[in-house]
């Protein structure tokens, strides 16, 4: 929406990842579909204590990547994925495709970084589990989680 010549480019591999997480959910829901266990109850995320955290954290993201770009170039960017990835991939995600349609970021660079940053947040949910969580939940993650994982990894890396 923020930068359609982006989406152009940033769909088809981004896509394929989506897609993939899509059939891994739906695998697992499909394997667990009958267990009684309950998860936490869900918060309402459009309350405004939230919205103010995701504009800070927003803003922090911008300077940040605006910051690397200038100073470290390209790859400044994707440390900065990796860290702004670990919380939160909508910022990071914003500030790229805005980086992108204004011509300061080439557009196969911009989905590999917001790709990074969703890699980023999945290995730290699946810390998270590990630390916070109990081993069964760890182990029902794993292997999708694994599998994701990996396809993110070749995605970067086979992708022209």
């Amino acid at each position: 929406v923020v930068a359609p010549a982006f989406f152009r480019t940033a769909v088809a591999p981004l896509g394929l990842l989506t897609l993939l997480c899509f059939v891994v959910a739906i695998t697992a829901w499909l394997r667990h579909s009958g267990s009684t266990e309950r998860g936490p109850e869900p918060r309402n995320p459009s309350e405004l204590p939230g919205a103010l955290v995701f504009a800070a954290l927003y803003a922090v993201i911008l300077l940040a990547v605006a910051g690397a770009r200038d100073y470290l170039g390209s790859g400044g960017l994707y440390a900065v994925a990796v860290i702004s990835g670990l919380t939160d991939v909508d910022a990071i995600t914003l500030s790229t495709a805005n980086l992108v349609k204004g011509g300061g970021l080439e557009a196969g660079i911009g989905w590999r970084i917001v790709a990074v940053a969703a890699l980023a947040n999945l290995g730290f949910k699946a810390g998270a589990v590990a630390v916070l969580g109990q081993r069964a939940l760890l182990a029902r993650i794993a292997a999708g989680y694994g599998i994701v994982a990996l396809a993110a990894i070749a995605l970067l890396l086979l992708w022209p």
